[in-house]
């Protein structure tokens, strides 16, 4: 298991940054974290892509989903009627899962990658050095020690995608039941609470994590921007 870590997804992030840093960030090691980010969000856009277009899509499937509710159906029936409408409109209600669970490791490795340090020769290609280059951002900032300044970011920029995202919508009856609680919680987590606590968690981690996650918010801001206006003018074409 730890092989295929090494190999597929640890290696590969760690050369990539080497790689960059020699080549195009002028030995710049925290550019080229940005670097890396921006490819790594260009490389995930599809999927993320398909995640926010499905968000608003079951948005405007939510009068057909309360209509489902209100014919009074067992919760068997209720599950096998909503499922029924998923399948007739093509959407996936888990497809946020997969981009969530792939960007986890990407997060994982970064983190490794300056816990561990630049140099590490039984993980670099043959064809790579690691010699002249800079740990700093922008010459200025240490990306291996914790910089509470990024890590602020991080948590801001996070709660601005979570405001951007579409908001689950309240019972038209005004009945609220388990599935409209957890959803209204979950929302309200997701603007308030996680924030605070990326800020905590990245405040005590490599600046380098806390550049990845504002970078990585950034992107989501401006994707999330463009495609709803995309998909809203589609939707009501």
């Amino acid at each position: 298991m730890i092989y295929l870590w090494n190999i597929l997804i640890y290696q590969p992030i760690y050369n990539a940054l080497i790689f960059i840093a020699q080549h195009i960030t002028f030995q710049d090691v925290g550019l080229a974290v940005v670097v890396v980010t921006i490819i790594i969000r260009l490389a995930l856009y599809p999927l993320s892509k398909k995640s926010i277009v499905g968000q608003y899509r079951m948005k405007a499937l939510e009068p057909k989903l309360q209509a489902i509710k209100s014919q009074g159906l067992t919760k068997e029936a209720e599950a096998q009627a909503t499922m029924a409408l998923y399948k007739d409109e093509k959407i996936n209600p888990f497809s946020g899962c997969l981009y969530l669970l792939i960007q986890l490791p990407i997060l994982l490795a970064l983190y490794s990658v300056f816990s561990h340090g630049i140099s590490q020769p039984e993980h670099l290609y043959s064809f790579l050095s690691t010699e002249n280059l800079k740990n700093l951002f922008l010459g200025l900032i240490d990306i291996t020690k914790p910089f509470l300044p990024l890590a602020i970011l991080a948590g801001v920029t996070q709660a601005i995608q979570a405001f951007l995202a579409p908001a689950p919508t309240a019972p038209s009856n005004g009945e609220k039941n388990m599935q409209n609680q957890l959803a209204q919680s979950l929302s309200v987590q997701t603007k308030y609470i996680l924030p605070i606590i990326i800020i905590f968690i990245a405040s005590r981690l490599a600046a380098a994590v806390s550049l990845y996650w504002t970078v990585a918010n950034l992107f989501s801001i401006l994707q999330e921007l463009y495609l709803r206006r995309t998909v809203r003018s589609k939707m009501n074409q």
